[in-house]
């Protein structure tokens, strides 16, 4: 068993793994290829079972195979943060239990959606799975698909937990995200978990970013991001407006869908989105396809 990840071990590019399916059924094999992908680009790690990976849309035994396939795939030259969160607290407890006997390194657990808990709510919900986890835990701060965010007095105190290491910020709000990196300092990571603001983001704390664009180009999403930590922020910033364009594209439609287009454009294979999403509209197909052309990744 490897040691135990710390808040300085997130630091980096982690890709948020698509899901890729064949004839409607999990294609293991593209996945341990994403995989290789991001090893082979020197990334910090993968997330598998998150929002781009259409955990919600997927079934316990397929939960199960893509988390066991991915630690496979990773083969402890990558770290593995599973995305274990749902809305209820025993569901993600168990999801956190397994993730640890399958050997990942950490836990990302979203705040729980639908239920609208209150900031006790979810203070009671963290900390009773801090309290009984194995694993290191990264929270998920996402408002816009849970129906409630985790409260910014609320992310300092549960930082305070030493098995809670650090939060992915997809909320918007750089500001918030700087006032989390000064208000808990290097024991606590602040992630990036919003592609179009993870310059701003790491500008003002973020220490990495967990990644929907690194599926199709993790080596240059990763040169912005080692840039970004060497303060060489006029350099990143040429490199966030190379990746402007490919940014605007992949915003036009729900996530994973506009990524999953594009990937499959550029050749590599990952099927479509599962119901109740939907493929991308003709329109969105085509600007994809101009920005790919216009970025050299496609002829």
């Amino acid at each position: 068993m490897r040691k135990q990840i710390k808040a300085g071990d997130l630091k980096g590019v982690w890709t948020a793994l698509v899901t890729p399916f064949k004839r409607g059924r999990v294609d293991h094999g593209m996945m341990s290829d994403l995989v290789r992908l991001a090893g082979d680009a020197g990334l910090t790690g993968v997330v598998p079972l998150g929002s781009t990976g259409e955990s919600a849309a997927l079934t316990g035994g397929e939960r199960e195979s893509v988390m066991s396939g991915v630690i496979k795939a990773a083969g402890g030259g990558l770290r593995v943060m599973v995305g274990a969160g749902t809305n209820n607290t025993p569901g993600t407890m168990e999801n956190t239990a397994r993730a640890a006997d399958l050997g990942a390194d950490a836990v990302l657990v979203v705040a729980p959606y639908y239920n609208k808990p209150t900031p006790e709510g979810l203070k009671r919900h963290f900390l009773t799975l801090a309290d009984a986890s194995r694993l290191p835990i990264v929270l998920y701060h996402i408002p816009s698909r849970c129906g409630v965010g985790i409260p910014l007095d609320l992310v300092t105190e549960l930082a305070k937990h030493p098995r809670i290491i650090g939060i992915k910020e997809a909320g918007g709000d750089p500001h918030r995200s700087g006032e989390i990196a000064r208000l808990t300092g290097s024991g606590f990571a602040v992630l990036s978990g919003d592609d179009p603001l993870t310059l701003p983001l790491m500008a003002v704390g973020a220490v990495g970013v967990i990644s929907v664009i690194s599926n199709l180009v993790p080596k240059k999403t990763r040169r912005m991001i080692d840039l970004c930590l060497s303060d060489d922020f006029n350099r990143a910033r040429r490199v966030h407006r190379e990746l402007a364009p490919l940014l605007n594209a992949l915003s036009l439609e729900t996530n994973p869908a506009p990524i999953k287009e594009a990937m499959n454009q550029a050749g590599i294979k990952v099927g479509r989105v599962r119901p109740p999403l939907a493929p991308v509209r003709p329109e969105t197909r085509r600007a994809i396809r101009r920005t790919l052309m216009q970025l050299g990744l496609i002829e």
